[in-house]
């Protein structure tokens, strides 16, 4: 009996360990007010691909409203839009101008802790407007913090990316 409650606490152990590594990816970003006749909302998609995929890992969220201009997010549409069917519990109706935050959990779609160099990305595009591609390599799975800052675009302004241990994120 002893020797199955220590293997249980030890189990207990090494799932709240894996647990408290994960790392926590915060993405803090502007969607600028642009000043023109007729302004459409961006469609905007926030995604991780891990290197050497060809499809993304996770989709971290997508705004939009309107599923046929889907395709006018380019670079997200050939690297997940147009696999992923699951869409349901990362999207969202577009966003008026102001200030965003996303948190991703480093799991891929699986539910799996994410460790390595990944690329996130975000892109957004605007009926009679520009497009917007930013990127950032990120790695995970040391525990170390990191911070990263992204000069803005036209349609996302300047971005803020968070990476460290969910329980000593900023």
């Amino acid at each position: 009996m002893a020797k199955f409650i220590k293997s249980v606490v030890m189990v207990g152990l090494l799932s709240g360990s894996a647990l408290l590594h994960a790392d926590q990816v915060s993405i803090s970003f502007e969607l600028p007010q642009i000043a023109v006749a007729k302004y459409q909302r961006p469609f905007v998609a926030v995604w991780v691909e891990q290197k050497g995929q060809r499809k993304a890992l996770d989709i971290v969220g997508v705004w939009y409203d309107d599923k046929k201009w889907l395709k006018d997010i380019r670079r997200w549409w050939r690297q997940a839009g147009r696999y992923d069917q699951e869409l349901d519990g990362v999207t969202g109706a577009t966003k008026p101008p102001g200030s965003y935050e996303l948190i991703w959990d480093g799991k891929d779609k699986q539910g799996n802790d994410v460790s390595g160099e990944v690329t996130l990305y975000l892109e957004a595009v605007r009926e009679h407007g520009n497009r917007t591609l930013l990127k950032q390599k990120i790695n995970l799975g040391s525990g170390a913090k990191q911070s990263y800052e992204l000069t803005a675009g036209d349609e996302i302004g300047p971005v803020r990316i968070l990476v460290g241990d969910s329980k000593n994120a900023e």
